[in-house]
């Protein structure tokens, strides 16, 4: 096993288009002030993230069509290591819409294109193979049609056969069904772990307690809970922690919750205790919220770290 290598799986990745409308409005023709186009999927963002810090990565995924080729050609530009499986449907196009007037987002996501058992097939084969060489394995965004909602736990336990750690970054069905196969690091946003629990979560000291209960019932070793602008819990053997980033005004959110899970990732690889992870993750997802687009292109470690001075450690138990 390779201790640099990180391997990250994208069943359902994107195109992501963001349009800044200034004053838009529905039902009329609104006119785009700036256009920006970026690589998409949650995964992927993890990916581009990590291989900007130096990670060794290489990204998997479904890829289709047309925009399937186009989105292969932006990744290889930013020379991410790709092994694409190909498939028949489309790789699908994702639009935000950002308001600064209104200071309103509005975002429209399509399906994707439906995966065969034979495609499938594939990546579980991919998966045996890098699962032997990967220090960690990334399960992150939706999946596409004709991806059952436990398709990620089997990949989980294929990654098990050779002890890789897997984290998983899902919601819905697709998290729920997961949660069984016990990953190493699952990371929900409260909304979503809401969803699950049956009950809304408004506080940290909330989120902290159903993240231990769901870490014991389901042997995760460790729970991370983004809260937005609050920053995020974190739940582990050594305790439950809330990282307090410090206020700023936002000019994009998308890939936050990306930059929150690579920073972790690249943490723990570097060596620090789980607690100053979440603390260079929470630092890195503050960060991004500046950037206008939908993921950090070049991230600098040394201004993520001198930034880690601003996020607060409050431990919750």
């Amino acid at each position: 096993m390779d201790s640099r290598l990180v391997t990250t799986i994208t069943p359902n990745p994107a195109i992501d288009k963001t349009y800044w409308i200034p004053g838009f409005t529905k039902g009329i023709n609104n006119r785009v002030n700036r256009l920006r186009i970026d690589p998409g999927g949650k995964a992927i963002n993890i990916a581009r993230i990590l291989g900007g810090f130096g990670i060794r990565v290489k990204a998997l995924g479904f890829f289709g069509g047309n925009s399937g080729k186009e989105l292969l050609k932006m990744l290889e530009s930013d020379n991410l290591i790709i092994e694409p499986i190909f498939v028949q449907g489309e790789t699908r196009t994702n639009i935000k819409i950002i308001d600064w007037k209104l200071e309103d987002e509005t975002e429209i996501n399509e399906p994707g294109p439906f995966v065969t058992e034979k495609e499938k097939n594939f990546m579980r084969q991919k998966i045996d193979h890098y699962a032997q060489k990967s220090e960690f394995l990334v399960f992150a965004g939706s999946l596409p049609e004709g991806c059952q909602a436990e398709y990620y736990g089997e990949l989980i336990l294929l990654a098990k056969k050779y002890g890789c750690r897997s984290i998983l970054d899902t919601s819905e069905a697709a998290l729920k069904e997961s949660l069984r196969f016990s990953p190493y690091m699952i990371k929900p946003n409260h909304h979503e772990l809401s969803e699950i629990w049956g009950r809304e979560i408004s506080t940290e000291t909330t989120a902290a307690i159903v993240a231990e209960e769901f870490r014991q019932a389901y042997k995760i070793e460790v729970i991370v809970v983004s809260l937005g602008g609050k920053g995020a819990v974190l739940a582990c053997k050594e305790g439950t922690f809330h990282a307090i980033p410090p206020e700023i005004k936002p000019k994009n959110t998308v890939g936050a919750g990306d930059s929150l899970v690579a920073g972790i990732i690249y943490g723990l690889m570097s060596g620090y205790p789980l607690a100053e992870s979440l603390r260079f993750g929470v630092a890195l997802g503050t960060l991004t919220v500046t950037e206008l687009g939908t993921s950090v292109l070049s991230p600098d470690v040394k201004k993520v770290s001198n930034f880690m001075k601003s996020v607060v450690i409050r431990r919750l138990d």
